[in-house]
């Protein structure tokens, strides 16, 4: 496998397509609660895959102007972006954070080739240094200080040829910005500009009014209270190997047959249930074969589920922002290690599903204990598992003009423990799930073998 060669044709600047219209010269958007809990985390890392057979002068002479022009276009709708979080760390009164958007703001643009012949090694399942992903990913400029506020960037792309085998099209974002529904819209539109050269987009354009996120439970200021000092430190690379795990449909039969055979009277066992189900084990059972005797700490399971639909009154489909409910799913180590762990695991996901979203109750309740839960978590040193993406949310379906995607990888895994991704897979038919995973590489070695022996089992 050769070295990383990287080489950076252009570094730039793309704003918003320009306008005469005031109320688009400048602009802010306050954060709702759902915004809070993600402040002080790490920025999302996604890199999408494309098989691009094309040489370096069509990229420079043809397709990097199309590029520019289709994402000026697409931040003219989703003009945030292109802006910065603000924060008042000196203010008094204290003032909260602001997205804001001023005239000139702009998103960091780069074009690089990658000469190294890695495409296929990259956009295989099997593991691989996660060093030989980081050269793709852009980097937000740093952030800065500017009149007693703190400057954040909120978004940076990166597109990286393969000369002759590949695109590799890069995504940094804040999530304060954003959840996956929010940027899959953007994304989409962009891609969509790209290939149909600039004709307007079908889908609508981002709702941007945060009025619509009532707050009758006063969660804002709990939350704010709870959060403390903002800050953010640029994340290590981190020397692990990531690989792709995939469910098929036929294995999510058998999980549920397997899971329904011994829990005959469970009322959800979805795809999603028995899918992160079968995972939360294979964790908990590789911590098993690790440890010296077998541990009875309790073990958590954690993931989000998007909410537009379910609030009081519903926010629009389209809300440009982060609409995310946290759910927990615990259990001990000896539940899920043993026989019956699979349905155990299944039973506790599906159960909090159901209570929250089947059983007619407020689905914000518990939300202000979401980060109080996380630092109890901690401070107990029990093992958490958790998911980030969504088959929900399909990132193989973005088309810039060069066919689906080969390879969807969520890089900022590698800075979570026990953090794995779920996407759709990337048959266009659908029917499967692909789970991806960052391990030191002995610990996925054994992980593979888990995950492998235990859907030879069913």
């Amino acid at each position: 496998m050769a070295s990383t060669k990287v080489t950076v044709f252009e570094q730039c600047r793309v704003g918003p397509q320009p306008t005469d219209e005031p109320e688009l010269l400048e602009k802010s958007l306050p954060l709702t609660f759902f915004d809070v809990p993600w402040l002080s985390l790490p920025p999302v890392k996604h890199l999408l895959f494309y098989e691009f057979p094309q040489s370096k002068i069509y990229f420079t002479e043809t397709l990097i102007p199309k590029l520019k022009h289709s994402l000026s276009v697409t931040l003219k709708q989703f003009f945030p972006l292109a802006g910065n979080l603000i924060i008042f760390p000196n203010s008094s009164p204290a003032r909260k954070p602001i997205i804001r958007y001023l005239n000139g703001d702009s998103v960091s643009v780069t074009f690089a080739e990658d000469s190294s012949g890695d495409f296929k090694y990259l956009t295989r399942n099997q593991a691989r240094h996660t060093s030989k992903f980081y050269p793709l990913v852009p980097q937000l400029p740093q952030v800065s200080n500017v009149d007693d506020t703190v400057v954040v960037p909120l978004l940076a792309v990166k597109f990286t040829l393969f000369p002759d085998a590949g695109m590799c099209v890069g995504f940094t974002m804040h999530h304060i910005t954003g959840d996956a529904s929010a940027l899959i819209n953007c994304i989409a539109s962009f891609a969509s500009l790209t290939k149909f050269e600039g004709e307007a987009n079908k889908s609508l354009p981002p709702f941007l009014d945060r009025k619509v996120i009532g707050d009758r439970n006063g969660l804002e200021e709990i939350l704010w209270k709870q959060i403390g000092d903002i800050k953010y430190v640029e994340t290590p690379y981190i020397h692990k190997v990531r690989a792709t795990f995939v469910i098929t449909k036929s294995d999510v039969e058998k999980l549920k047959k397997a899971v329904l055979g011994l829990r005959p009277t469970l009322s959800y066992a979805s795809t999603f249930t028995v899918a992160c189900a079968y995972v939360w084990i294979c964790f908990a059972k590789l911590r098993a074969k690790c440890a010296k005797e077998l541990d009875e700490r309790v073990e958590n399971f954690f993931w989000t589920a998007e909410c537009r639909g379910r609030l009081d009154p519903p926010a629009p489909a389209n809300y440009f922002g982060n609409c995310l409910i946290p759910f927990f799913a615990t259990a001990k180590t000896s539940e899920l290690v043993m026989g019956d762990g699979l349905a155990t695991a299944a039973e506790m996901i599906g159960e909090a599903i159901r209570k929250k979203l089947h059983k007619g109750e407020d689905v914000l309740k518990g939300f202000e204990n979401w980060m109080v839960d996380f630092g109890r978590i901690k401070a107990n040193d029990e093992p958490v598992v958790s998911v980030v993406g969504s088959p929900k949310f399909s990132f193989y379906g973005v088309d810039f003009g060069w066919g689906r995607p080969i390879k969807s990888e969520i890089v900022s895994i590698d800075n979570f423990e026990g953090c794995f991704s779920l996407n759709d897979g990337k048959d266009s038919e659908g029917g499967y799930m692909e789970i991806g995973l960052s391990f030191p590489e002995l610990e996925m070695d054994a992980f593979a073998t888990i995950f492998a022996d235990g859907l030879e089992s069913l």
